[in-house]
């Protein structure tokens, strides 16, 4: 081979070489534009997700809030002494179901001209392009709080409690009245079943109530038994015992002898959510009332029913236990209930859960964001302690009121110490058997001889969660 073949045929090799290099730069570059392209997508996608998150997050925060505004409203009106008449039909103002907002533009068509034009100039003025809210009010003052199961320091000895729920024996507080309505709703619940060991196993109303206690109780309280983890480190994957407070209704479930058919079953009387652990006797049902008095017949609680619908509420306890004593007979009743203090029931606690929940409609799936929020309508402190009188004659024309000379003003007269240290500066004392307020340069004040609380006037956020 001549020198000009080899001249030539390495001409043609640097040639292939550079040919070679030239496609697979053309491959990288076409690689790395594609995974620009495919990063930049993923990236739009991303965006638009999080934006799409963040409108549902902020149409269930308008839910939420808007729910809120409703039992302002029904706190405001549930005060006012000008609807006194018509306090039965104001729980309406919370409890009506309310279609979601906006409304879909299907449901405008049907409107008239006037009212179409009203509703878009209100979906104008809100700024909603796309998405909707709804939200619902459940009420939660009726039902059994289980957090307030968990024993006070002052009771705690550090060795195993012995509490004999199924005995007259009145309760001596109240995490043991709370006790015994939880376990005279679930000895309901069984008595009721018709085969109650194929539904619900081989369970004891007692054995339930012990095991929820022993979950929130602290490691030195015990019911059921000593070591508590036990039967929790058998479960795949094992656990332990809370220890502490529930914060969501759905932790009953990992709870010992709490299968799913008794959950279910008990949902619809148990809370973790209202304020005081106590039921509202005004929003009581059939059921919450017989586990309150289990010697309660069908008639008496029909009577109770008839009583409340007849007077609108119970004013007081006090009113209450009357009626059930002295109209029903039940003379039992106030011996299982005799501290006054330690009552699981009341007439004015509102507690209720709010759940909000936003979506975005995008192509064929939709975005959700949840608002659950937990709420009560407490009294706030110092709303109540004045009246609209300006003078001393009008104060004492109201006997639930005094003149405080002090502070020139007309004030409630105080209920506990609470009351006459903090609120009046005074001190509490007892004199001829009774308990009073003794203030400087004005003697003694004694309160008023009506059991009337104040009316709830406040919102207490005892619990908000997003998901």
């Amino acid at each position: 081979m001549n020198r000009q073949n080899l001249r030539n045929q390495s001409r043609n090799n640097e040639r292939g070489v550079a040919l070679l290099t030239v496609l697979v730069s053309i491959l990288i570059m076409s690689l790395l534009t594609i995974e620009f392209q495919y990063s930049v997508a993923i990236e739009r996608k991303l965006a638009y997700s999080e934006l799409n998150q963040l409108q549902a997050h902020y149409l269930a925060k308008s839910g939420a809030r808007f729910a809120l505004l409703r039992l302002a409203l029904f706190s405001r009106a549930n005060k006012d002494k000008n609807l006194e008449a018509a306090k039965p039909f104001l729980s309406s103002i919370w409890s009506l179901p309310l279609p979601a907002f906006p409304p879909a533009q299907s449901s405008l068509k049907k409107l008239t001209k006037s009212d179409k034009d009203a509703a878009e100039k209100v979906l104008e003025e809100t700024k909603i392009s796309a998405g909707q809210f709804t939200q619902s009010i459940s009420n939660e003052s009726s039902k059994i709080n289980l957090n307030y199961l968990i024993v006070p320091k002052e009771k705690r000895d550090g060795s195993q409690l012995s509490l004999n729920l199924a005995s007259g024996a009145p309760p001596t507080s109240l995490f043991e009245y709370v006790a015994r309505l939880l376990f005279n709703t679930v000895s309901e619940i069984l008595k009721k079943s018709e085969n109650p060991i194929d539904e619900f196993g081989n369970v004891r109303a007692e054995e339930v109530v012990f095991d929820i206690m022993d979950w929130v109780n602290p490691n030195n309280v015990n019911f059921g038994t000593s070591n508590k983890d036990a039967f929790y480190e058998q479960q795949k994957p094992p656990y332990k015992a809370k220890r502490g407070r529930f914060f969501t209704l759905d932790e009953l479930k990992l709870v010992k002898s709490v299968e799913d058919n008794l959950f279910k079953k008990l949902k619809p009387y148990v809370t973790v959510y209202s304020y005081d652990g106590k039921i509202n006797l005004n929003d009581a049902t059939k059921d919450v009332l017989k586990a309150i008095y289990p010697d309660f017949t069908e008639d008496d609680l029909n009577k109770i029913q008839e009583e409340k619908a007849k007077i609108g509420s119970w004013s007081s306890e006090d009113a209450f236990v009357n009626f059930v004593t002295k109209t029903l007979g039940r003379s039992g009743f106030t011996d299982l209930y005799r501290d006054k203090k330690e009552y699981p029931f009341t007439v004015n606690s509102y507690s209720f859960l709010i759940e909000a929940l936003g979506t975005v409609p995008k192509n064929k799936v939709s975005i959700q964001r949840k608002i659950k929020v937990a709420v009560a309508l407490t009294t706030a402190s110092g709303s109540a302690k004045k009246s609209t009188a300006t003078n001393p004659p009008d104060c004492e024309k109201d006997p639930d009121f005094f003149w405080y000379i002090a502070a020139n003003t007309c004030f409630a007269r105080p209920t506990n110490e609470q009351d006459c240290v903090n609120n009046l500066v005074g001190q509490w004392v007892q004199e001829n058997g009774k308990l009073g307020c003794r203030l400087n340069n004005q003697g003694t004040i004694f309160p008023p001889t009506s059991t009337k609380q104040a009316e709830p006037n406040a919102l207490k956020i005892l619990y908000w969660m997003e998901t």
